[in-house]
């Protein structure tokens, strides 16, 4: 079986991922919504960790880019109401196959897009029809670290990957190094501790 390709671009949904999906209108009308810290770094991370990171959203209002702006991202499609076209047209801009994105959506209308991302992955409180499509639902809810679990994963994903593509001599000597190194740390316990830990049971 084939290795999947590696990730490359982490592509977020705005509305119920990187923020709880809820809208606070003020007297003027105007719109705020709130943003983690969490997610924001883990947005500056993922680009750090050399991830292109673009936004696909159904908005076409002001706060998409003032949120753009805050989290210094380039690429965005607004008005994405066929969030699967959408995320083609990402993957066309960035000169990447759709098995090399992440994509994280929350509602119904991503889930096209979660099915045909190299990985789809749908916040705990996501919709029904979103988790199901996902190839993966997160533990955090949209707007409290579901961006940050989501580059945890992706990055698992990775490190899976590369395991899986090492030639077998340099995998066993991986394997055969972190057992040694096991056994090494519970020989020094055994020669400095043993004994106090004894005396205190």
């Amino acid at each position: 079986m084939p290795a999947r390709a590696a990730l490359r671009a982490l592509v977020l949904d705005v509305d119920g991922v990187l923020t709880d999906g809820r809208v606070i209108v003020g007297e003027a009308g105007h719109e705020m919504k709130d943003l983690g810290y969490r997610d924001i770094d883990a947005v500056f991370q993922a680009r750090r960790d050399g991830f292109a990171v673009a936004l696909v959203t159904g908005e076409e209002t002001a706060i998409v880019d003032v949120i753009a702006r805050t989290l210094a991202v380039e690429l965005v499609i607004r008005g994405a109401k066929d969030k699967a076209a959408a995320l083609r047209t990402v993957a066309a801009r960035l000169g990447l196959s759709l098995e090399a994105i992440c994509y994280v959506g929350d509602a119904d209308r991503d889930a096209p897009a979660l099915e045909i991302a190299g990985l789809g992955l749908a916040p705990a409180d996501g919709s029904p029809r979103a988790r199901q499509a996902a190839h993966a639902v997160l533990a955090s809810r949209g707007g409290y670290g579901a961006v940050a679990e989501a580059l945890e994963a992706v990055r698992a994903r990775n490190a899976t990957r590369a395991t899986a593509l090492m030639p077998p001599d340099d995998a066993l000597k991986r394997v055969t190094e972190a057992l040694e190194e096991s056994i090494a740390v519970k020989r020094a316990v055994i020669d400095t501790l043993a004994a106090e830990i004894a005396t205190a049971a």
